[in-house]
Parts: C-alpha cells; sequence; structure tokens
C-alpha cells in the first residue's frame, strides 16, 4: 500500500521539510512537524537509510514520503537544489562538515533560497571545542555528565537506556523551526538554526546538578539507584498481590494524613536517615513489610484520599492496551509497509481547531521518488533518465 494515504491535515499544512535526518532526535523532531501538516519529503541515500529497519523508525520515519537521491553525485545534487526551491526547511544530521564538502551549506543554499530555514543538529553547540567532532547519544550523555547524574546497581556512572539527549534535542529542533517559521513572516528570509544532543542534556537534567559544586560527603550514595537504595528508590514498593506502587508524598497538596500513618508505621525524622546509611536501610526494610501487608489499589486510593501521590506501576504493554489510552488518542493502529498493522504512540500535540494526524507508516524505500520529482517540473522521460542512470531510485511507474 501506500504508506501517504492521509490527506494533510493540521497548521502546519502547506509547508515542506526536506528531511536529511537520521538517528533519533531529527526523525522525531519532524515527524511532530509531520503530523501537524507539515509535507515531509525524506531524501535517502542509495539503498535507503541504513537505520530503517531499526524498530522505533517504524514510527520515527511515518507521515513522509520517501525519495532515494545521490548526493554524492552532481546531477543529484542539482535535482537536490531544484527541491530546495519550493521547500520552506531543511532539517540536517550529518557529521560536522558534511553538507560543506557537498557544496549545500547553508550559506549556499540561503544565497539561493533565501527564505529556506536550514535547521542543523549536531553532537555539540557551535562555538563548543567539540563543535566538529561526531557524536551520539551514549557518549554526549558521558562527557556532559548525565551519566555520573544517574548512577545505577552498581557504584558508579551508568549508560541511560533512555535516549535523554536525543529526545530533548527532538523538541528544540522543532520549536526551532517552528520560530524560524514564524520570523520569516515579517522578515521574508529563513535562518540557520542550529541546536545539539549536548543542549538536550541541558533541558533534560534534573534539579541536583546546582548541589554538585559544593556536594556535601555521602551525596551521590543519597541520591543512588542501587541496593541498599537511595531516596528515590523508596518510592517503589511490591504490595501484597505482587503489583508495584510509586507512592510519592510529593503531590503539591496539603495533604489529610502521613503516608505512615496510612500504613501504620512509626515515622522517622527524613534528616536521621538520608545521613545514616544503616538508619535508612532499617527504615527502608520496615516500610516495605508494611505495603507487602496491603493490596496495591487499597493503597492508591488511601493516598488519593489522603491527598499524597501515588499511581499503580505497569508494563508498557499494559499501558499501550489501556482504554483510556486507546480513547484518549495516545495509542494508534498505523499500517506499516514492513509489518502490516501495528499500535503506534499517537499524536502527541492535540489542537483543538487544526488538529494532526497520522498520515501513513514508514514509506518504501524511495517510494515518492517519481511523484516528488514529478511535482518539482520533472518529465516522466526525465525521471526516467535519472532512474536509469542511478542519481534517483524508486518504484519503477505501472507497467514499465
Amino acid at each position: 500500500m501506500n504508506a501517504h494515504t492521509t490527506e494533510p491535515t493540521g497548521p502546519l499544512h502547506g509547508v515542506r521539510v526536506l528531511d536529511l535526518s537520521w538517528g533519533i532526535a531529527g526523525p522525531v523532531g519532524i515527524l511532530l512537524l509531520a503530523e501537524l501538516g507539515a509535507d515531509v519529503v525524506k531524501i535517502e541515500p542509495p539503498g535507503g537509510d541504513p537505520f530503517r529497519r531499526q524498530p522505533g523508525y517504524h514510527v520515527w520515519n511515518r507521515s513522509r514520503r520517501s525519495v532515494v537521491l545521490d548526493l554524492k553525485a552532481e546531477e543529484g545534487r542539482d535535482v537536490f537544489l531544484r527541491l530546495c526551491e519550493s521547500a520552506d526547511v531543511l532539517v540536517e544530521t550529518f557529521s560536522p562538515g558534511t553538507m560543506e564538502r557537498l557544496g549545500l551549506s547553508y550559506d549556499a543554499l540561503s544565497e539561493r533560497v533565501p527564505c529556506l530555514v536550514y535547521c542543523s543538529v549536531a553532537a555539540y553547540p557551535p562555538g563548543h571545542r567539540f563543535a566538529d567532532r561526531p557524536g551520539w547519544d551514549a557518549t554526549v550523555q558521558a562527557r556532559s555528565g548525565m551519566q555520573w547524574e544517574q548512577p545505577g546497581w552498581r557504584p558508579g556512572p551508568v549508560y541511560l537506556h533512555f535516549p535523554a539527549p536525543s529526545m530533548a534535542a527532538c523538541f528544540l529542533l522543532a520549536s526551532g523551526v517552528l520560530s524560524a517559521l514564524i520570523a520569516r513572516q515579517g522578515s521574508g528570509r529563513g535562518q540557520h538554526v542550529r541546536t545539539s544532543l549536548y543542549q538536550g542534556v541541558l533541558a533534560y537534567t534534573t534539579q541536583i546538578w546546582q548541589q554538585h559544586e559544593r556536594a556535601p560527603a555521602g551525596f551521590h550514595t543519597i541520591m543512588a539507584k542501587t541496593y541498599p537504595p537511595g531516596m528515590h528508590q523508596t518510592s517503589l514498593f511490591e504490595c501484597s498481590d505482587g503489583e508495584w506502587i510509586h507512592a510519592s508524598t510529593m503531590s503539591g497538596l496539603a495533604p489529610t494524613r502521613t503516608p505512615e500513618e496510612i500504613l501504620g508505621v512509626d515515622p522517622v525524622d527524613p534528616r536521621a536517615r538520608s545521613g545514616d546509611p544503616d538508619a535508612r536501610a532499617r527504615f527502608e526494610a520496615h516500610l516495605r513489610a508494611a505495603y507487602a501487608r496491603r493490596p496495591r489499589q487499597e493503597l492508591v486510593d488511601a493516598f488519593h484520599e489522603a491527598r499524597l501521590g501515588a499511581e499503580p506501576v505497569g508494563p508498557m504493554a499494559e499501558v499501550f492496551a489501556h482504554p483510556q489510552f486507546v480513547h484518549n488518542g495516545m495509542a494508534a493502529t498505523v499500517d506499516d509497509s514492513d509489518f502490516g498493522p501495528t499500535t503506534q504512540v499517537g499524536v502527541p500535540a492535540v489542537l483543538s481547531r487544526t488538529p494532526g494526524a497520522i498520515r501513513g507508516g514508514q514509506p518504501r524505500v524511495g517510494e515518492h521518488s517519481r511523484e516528488v520529482l514529478d511535482e518539482a517540473g520533472y518529465t516522466a522521460a526525465e525521471i526516467d533518465r535519472l532512474l536509469d542512470a542511478g542519481v534517483v531510485e524508486g518504484d519503477p511507474p505501472w507497467g514499465r
């Protein structure tokens, strides 16, 4: 099936984006624009994006069209420049210097297409001493201190499974592009929007960095996710029915009862247990025994009634199948070109007057090459010649 089946809707209808991205930050940031109505054309290298077979790509690359174009060939670059003339936005996440070597830098393209908004997402920001160095989510986590900030099951830093730098940078990408499009309405000119995974780290850090410069002795132990657990892990408890609860005292409301009153245990001064690992471990064991005597839903109800924060801990598969999750449009059935009907996350931003929409699953490699070049003014014979020369790859016309 043609993966680009749903007519465009949303406030960005009429905006065309050329997608030269790979990884996580670029594809997910562009996905936000695509499902708010932008016409996204993904430009893939011959053979297709080498990362498109990663499971996440089937979500991150949906709602766009695919054109395979050899940018290393002069004629391929000529085709790309022609596509730029009808584009509003270009997003690239190549290693630093790649676009310059191709002759497709911001300076070169802005001279040819002054209204183009050109967005670059690198590992490190402009002016950083490693601005010219390629980088990946894991390496940026390491250099930024994020892996030190999130200790885990043993002493020392740990790798975060959640790609926090990339997931924050995707929102920086989208907000930067939208801001540049708004500015263009007044000036008529595009601009270079630049962000990075490193700046994504700064958007997602927790509120303890301000303590690191003068951190007290034992600070790292207090915050740890190891066993005996640090202070944050004392929010997770197994209940009598084998289910888990996250019980937090920071609800922002004035509680009518304390967690200790609900559980029937004697309170302990938080200052005493935070500075004494043995006291903290004893209190932890005391709490766990109390939670283990009560079923989860009974405790959740009691915490809510007392204006305390508490929710059940559920696996993702259970969450995606929950009727409330489906009813709110947070889960959607998307027809993927490889897997058929799949359950994916829905459109994350909900607009009341101009809602966005999922426009189809991940397209096949080069599925829309002929269609997009036809829109750019190429004749059928010209497209056939480009396909035969290997400058463009795509589905052949029916009957060819």
